[in-house]
């Protein structure tokens, strides 16, 4: 393509009233159902992926102003959710599709903002690039933006590349010329740009994130944040990141759960010394079900819950601002550890035959396995915990004083 910050032809299909994204949504779902054995035997998802950009799901953040459904970050957790029982590889598409669609505001150029919209209603994706290997963590970046003429000159090399493969645009994060971090939109086709379909994780096959190469690459200087700190990341992309993963984490124990139910219900077969005519009737596993249930309906509530306070908040609602980052810790541990538990308890229910391999009923658990391993849970109770001490100490203090001799 000569030109990848032109203009597209390609046709819009949007949503709109956002009455219909739920009948939509439940469509696609069904629809990543039938695909979701055969993609991840062959590892290939191009079929999946098509299906997304047709569906005009990929708009819902879309202002209204622009074309767009505007739709909250409730419809977006929602949509999420509701496409991670079926395949949570596709359904992480759309993290950084979300996000990054909601920063697309902070840019300076309405030339820039109205192509990018543009691209979004026509069912392009937008990935992202920040993680690196080599450093200390992931986020200790070797990747550079530096001025050059009327734009920036982007270097560097990125892994876990999310949702690259088959994206029209990618947001690159790294080291801008002021020392703290910039980031870039850059065209998956720019010249120096170079994706490799080599993600080769456990499991999220179809979140499609390849390495990504930056040799030389030119962007201009519309496309791109200069400073991308602390103060934007809350209002765009990283708590909204964060709660679509506590969705994934959740949409995959609900689908565990759907294909597990289903098999106690019809399954015909019951374990040799059990003296119930049909596994069904077992109390034993009827109690365990219950329990699960309860857990999943739990974190299904609190999930909800903060997709609200993250609505208010991004409405310029500061004073949720606390109130949110307490609500999103709890609902991203234990989304992860509701995520483990049912993908792995699942088998125990109908028993050894669960293990089939042509099943692929494994995947729900590779793919919670491989989402729950960047971020460790431990980390998220312990973070819940200290801000709780820190916030309840001067309350204490002033309520509680010690006796005057």
């Amino acid at each position: 393509m000569s030109n990848p910050f032109g203009t597209s032809a390609n046709a819009a299909v949007v949503i709109s009233p956002l009455a219909e994204v739920t009948a939509t949504n439940q469509r696609l779902k069904r629809e990543l159902d039938a695909l979701a054995v055969t993609s991840d035997q062959k590892s290939s998802y191009q079929a999946a992926r098509a299906k997304l950009r047709d569906s005009g799901l990929l708009g819902l953040r879309v202002p209204r102003e622009m074309g767009g459904a505007g739709g909250t970050q409730e419809h977006v957790i929602a949509v999420t959710r509701i496409l991670a029982r079926a395949d949570a590889g596709i359904a992480q598409l759309l993290q950084p599709h979300y996000g990054f669609t909601d920063t697309i505001a902070l840019l300076p150029s309405a030339q820039a903002r109205h192509r990018l919209y543009q691209d979004v209603l026509n069912g392009e994706r937008i990935a992202n690039a920040a993680s690196e290997r080599g450093g200390k963590h992931s986020a200790d970046f070797t990747t550079t933006l530096v001025p050059e003429g009327e734009g920036y000159r982007l270097n560097g090399r990125k892994y876990y590349a999310t949702g690259s493969i088959g994206a029209r645009w990618i947001t690159v994060i790294g080291k801008g010329p002021h020392g703290g971090q910039t980031l870039a939109y850059v065209p998956t086709d720019a010249a120096g740009v170079t994706l490799q379909d080599d993600w080769n994780g456990l499991g999220q096959r179809g979140s499609s994130s390849g390495s990504l190469i930056l040799d030389a690459v030119k962007v201009p200087k519309d496309y791109i944040i200069p400073l991308w700190d602390a103060a934007h990341r809350v209002r765009a992309w990283h708590e909204s990141g964060r709660l679509i993963h506590a969705a994934i984490d959740l949409g995959i124990a609900e689908g565990t759960f759907e294909w597990g139910a289903h098999a106690v219900a019809t399954d015909q077969r019951i374990p040799f010394e059990s003296p119930y005519r049909l596994l069904a009737e077992d109390p034993v596993l009827q109690y365990q079900m219950g329990i699960v249930s309860a857990r999943v309906r739990a974190v299904a509530a609190l999930l909800t819950e903060t997709s609200r306070l993250l609505d208010a908040v991004q409405q310029q609602d500061a004073a949720s601002l606390s109130a949110l980052q307490a609500a999103l810790v709890a609902t991203k541990a234990l989304a992860a550890d509701v995520s483990l538990s049912v993908s792995s308890e699942v088998f125990s229910w109908s028993g050894a035959r669960t293990a089939d391999r042509a099943l692929r009923i494994e995947r729900y658990w590779r793919n919670a396995r491989t989402r729950t391993l960047h971020d460790p849970v431990r980390l998220r109770y312990l973070e819940l915990g200290r801000s709780l001490i820190a916030d309840a100490a001067p309350t204490f203090s002033s309520t509680h004083q010690d006796p005057q001799p």
